[in-house]
Order: structure tokens, then sequence, then C-alpha cells
């Protein structure tokens, strides 16, 4: 039996209202288990919660050896945290390996705190494990350059990893392919990636859109059950004597708390960070003199709000938000940590633009100007287009230089508008969510932003 999980996003227990999901309701489907079993995870431990972000996935990892795994892939949440961060995870929780055959540093070297592969035993057979991130499926071996990491040779290095496995005595061979949240892996890639590799058993993917396993060529592909909500299990069957998979049957389990309970030893693992995590996010930063909508008709209060507070922050002559950066409202009121994270969840960092007036006019034009907030300007649209921009001395100047402050989404990907307008741009390494919070601690509080940004006019 082989049971896979991936792209928790730092889930740690059940969800209060449905009791479904988390690491204690695993371990107890996981332990219950009495046939030769182990467990393998495709990563993704720091996305979607702030216990994740905050503690830098430590929490699930410990979690993860605390089941425990046989083995980790590291996932492309992961690859979020700076080396250090990395490196902390891999030792503080040695007991399951993590894994990343194709990732290199900066420096051109592989990262000394992972592993490529890993050997495994279950029902008396050695079980080579190996893990690959692959960015662009569409793409295969193409190099991807990352803030602190790079990825490529994903078929060089997956080869070296099954052939040293193969010599280490491994009798079956398990691939952990993580694929891009960003793109989708279509069953021909699998088929076509795996046909140049030498023979591997079975390849556990977190493509979301696999729902049951198939064959390609020798090889069995099966998904993994994604956000720790459900599980996969695997159960192989094996020729005898030689050990290849002639049979394989999937079954995606929901961790239903209500009918596997949950592990006491998982939840005080859990209760530890959580405790910690609760204390951090109760912090106070501020007040609030009235709330501040996600969305209140065309108007975006707390978007307007953090557009304010980069530009303020930056002393920049404007600022540019687009309105997917939040994802929730400010309350009235004290305004705690937690309630920043629940309306700033991304990572984004503030990044510092300069650019001419006419050049800053066309780029807001590529945007889609509804769907944007700003500070220190005023976006005139007519049926939804933009009709011209005005700075707050009126309209933009063609040859002035304009200094900006935006989140380094807008400024992500060649054919953005505002990269291939500006004349420079520089990345503060600061987060959009420590922005925020900088303001409210230079204030002790605020009254509800100014309007009047967007003016709409026609059908629209």
């Amino acid at each position: 039996m082989i049971f896979a999980t991936g792209r928790g996003g730092g889930t740690l227990n059940a969800d209060k209202a449905s009791g479904a999901g988390g690491f204690a309701v695993f371990k107890r489907l996981y332990d219950s288990e009495k046939k030769p079993k182990l467990a393998l995870d495709l990563g993704g431990w720091t996305a979607a919660t702030p216990e994740g972000r905050l503690q830098r996935g430590r929490p699930a990892a410990a979690c993860l050896a605390a089941v425990p795994y046989a083995a980790a892939g590291v996932g492309f949440d992961d690859l979020s945290l700076p080396p250090v961060d990395l490196q902390r995870l891999a030792e503080e929780q040695a007991v399951t390996p993590l894994l990343a055959a194709n990732l290199y540093l900066k420096s051109n070297k592989k990262p000394p705190f992972l592993r490529s592969y890993a050997l495994a035993q279950a029902g008396g057979r050695k079980i080579g494990v190996l893990s690959l991130a692959v960015n662009s499926p569409a793409k295969p071996n193409t190099p991807k350059h990352l803030p602190n990491y790079r990825l490529e040779k994903e078929s060089y290095e997956a080869e070296r990893a099954i052939r040293a496995l193969k010599e280490a005595g491994a009798q079956l061979t398990v691939l952990l392919l993580a694929v891009n949240p960003k793109e989708k892996a279509a069953p021909d890639y699998f088929k076509t990636f795996l046909a140049k590799l030498p023979r591997v058993d079975l390849v556990i993917t977190d493509e979301p859109t696999l729902k049951k396993p198939f064959r390609a060529g020798k090889t069995w592909v099966a998904p993994a059950g994604l956000g720790l909500t459900h599980a996969a299990r695997l159960t192989l069957t094996l020729e005898s004597p030689g050990g290849r998979v002639n049979g394989l049957s999937f079954k995606r389990i929901e961790l239903d708390a209500g009918k596997y309970g949950e592990d006491p030893g998982m939840l005080k693992v859990i209760a530890g960070y959580r405790g910690a995590a609760s204390a951090h996010f109760a912090k106070k930063v501020g007040v609030l003199k009235a709330p501040l909508p996600l969305r209140e008709g065309n108007l975006s209060p707390a978007a307007d709000f953090a557009a304010d507070c980069m530009r303020r922050w930056a002393r920049t002559n404007a600022a540019i938000i687009g309105l997917s950066e939040l994802a929730a409202g400010l309350p009235a009121g004290p305004v705690t940590l937690g309630d920043l994270h629940s309306a700033l969840p991304l990572d984004s960092s503030v990044v510092f633009v300069k650019i001419r007036g006419d050049d800053l006019e066309r780029a807001l034009a590529g945007l889609t100007p509804a769907e944007l907030s700003v500070s220190g300007l005023r976006l005139f649209l007519r049926d939804g287009a933009l009709e011209r921009a005005e700075g707050e001395n009126g309209p933009l100047t063609p040859g002035k230089v304009y200094h900006l402050a935006v989140p380094d989404s807008l400024v992500s990907g060649r054919e953005n508008p505002v990269l291939s307008s500006a004349m420079e741009f520089a990345n503060s390494k600061r987060s959009l969510r420590e922005v925020v919070g900088w303001c409210f601690s230079r204030q002790s509080s605020f009254a509800r932003p100014a309007g009047g940004r967007i003016i709409k006019a026609g059908n629209d």
C-alpha cells in the first residue's frame, strides 16, 4: 500500500465545520492499515494558511515526521522559501527525507541539504523514491529561474537518480512528480516524458486534472490526494519473484475525523505550533474608524487603503494594486496581524517603478483598469476601457518621470505592460502585507480612504 498526499498548503488538522482533513486524521487512517505500507508526500506546505506562511512550513514538516512519511518531494509552494528555511525544514525533521532531484541553487550547485532520491522498506522490498519539480510540461527540460533557485534537467536528473536507485538494490521505483500549479500536465506529457527514461514502476503526481490512474507504457501514473482533505491509497499487485507492478487499484479516501478519529499524539504536535501562531496573529497592529470592505459597489475601500499605504511607504508619486491581491476586507476597530493575513494572503512584494507619463497611461490601458485600485492617480473609464489618466495635479505629463509602487504581480511576465513600459524597476523585497502593517505602526488610527479614484462613464 502507498498512501500519497500533496499540496497541503499548510493545512494541519480537521476543518471544524466539516470534520474533514488534517494530519491527525491521516495518521489514524495510516496506522489502521495492516498491510505493508508507506506514505509519500509531494510537498506544498506553506501557501494556503497563515500558519504555514508564518512558520515557513515547519508545522507540516513536523507532522510528516510524526506519521512518519517515508519521503517527501519539495513542491512549488515550498520554493518560495529561501534556502536557509528549506535547510531548516530538512534538518529539523530528518526522519522524512526531502527530495528534489532537479533543483539547483543560484550558485549552480545542488542544495546539500536535499536529496535526489531515497530508499524505503515495505513488505520486505526495497522501494526507491525520487522527486522532480516540472515547471512547464509543454516545454520539458527548459530551465526556470526562480528568486532563490533554478529548475532544469529533469530528464537527466531523473535518469541519474533511477540508475543510482537500481544500483542500491531498489526493487520498485516510485517517481514523485510535482507540476507547476500554473501549468497543466496532460496524459500525453507523462507518456512522452517517461518513454525517454529508464523504467519507472509508478509515478505519483499532484496534477489536479488527473482523477484516476492510467498506464504510460510499463509505468502506472496515479494522482495524489490534494489539500490534505483526501489521501490517495494505491494498492500495488507485484509479480513474484521479480517484484514488478502488474496491477494497481486506486481509492481516493476522504480524511473524515468522524470515521477515523484523530491521533492524540499528532494533535499535540499541531497544538504546539498552533498556539504559537495564534498568539502571533492576535497581536494588534492598529485601529480603523470604519470597516474597509473588499467590495462595495464598484469600489474596493480595502484596496484603496493598501494602495495608499504602498505610496506612503515607498514615497512615490503614485501606487497601483490589482484587486486580486486582496481576499478580504478589514474590520472596524482593532486590526490584528491575523486580519492582515486574511486580507492579504499572497506573499507579493512591493516593487519600485520609474516610468514616463505617456508610457504610464499606455500601461494602464493595457491592464484591466476596472480591476485596479490606485493612489495618487485618477482613472477615467468609458465602457470599461481607459479614456485618460490623471495625477494629483491634472493630466499626466508625457515626458515626466513618475515613481510608482506596485506589487510584483503587476511586473511579472514578459508581456506585462508595466514591465515593458518601465524605464527601470527594483524589487524592495518587502511584502505588501508588511508595508500595510508599517502604515498602522506610523499612525494610531485610520479613517476610510478617500474615493473618487476610478471614474466610470458609458454603459459600464
